[in-house]
């Protein structure tokens, strides 16, 4: 990819990597839902600390380029939704016009029981500041929910 075609793709809004009406996960150019939740609550919850460890550990393995990895530790729920190949070939494509990480910077979480396409549940969204060589003031949000023994897991990725 040359200089030009990288430049196009990173002025977009924002590139979603999330679950969708259909049932599958998509690669978009769209914003990431506004926040509406409890967020006070949130600073007091046992699970916001896992989901927070599940965010960062699933995260390492996006800027590792492990793109299959991450379809694997994802959520059940979001397994089943969506295809493994067109995941991989989602992120795998949208990620690396980034660059790599310069810098990952937590800045806030909240909770939510609903999320739009999604069964109700408790849902935790931890949201970073993220520095990419090629993208300096980026954002990024990894929503997470209980996956049964398999603990806090990703069900959705936003990065913009």
């Amino acid at each position: 990819m040359n200089a030009r075609s990288r430049a196009a793709r990173l002025s977009a809004p924002a590139l979603t990597l999330a679950l969708v009406a259909s049932g599958s996960a998509v690669f978009a150019q769209t914003k990431a839902p506004p926040p509406a939740a409890a967020k006070g609550a949130a600073l007091n919850d046992p699970d916001v600390g896992a989901a927070k460890k599940a965010a960062i550990d699933w995260l390492a393995l996006v800027d590792s380029g492990k793109f299959p990895a991450t379809f694997d530790e994802a959520a059940g729920l979001f397994q089943k939704a969506q295809k493994k190949d067109e995941w991989v070939k989602g992120l795998s494509t949208a990620r690396p016009a980034y660059g790599k990480l310069v810098s990952r910077t937590f800045t806030e979480n909240e909770i939510r029981t609903t999320l739009p396409n999604l069964p109700a549940g408790k849902y935790i969204t931890i949201r970073f500041k993220s520095s990419f060589e090629n993208q300096k003031d980026g954002k990024e949000s990894v929503t997470c929910v209980a996956d049964g023994a398999r603990g806090w897991r990703m069900v959705a990725y936003f990065i913009k």
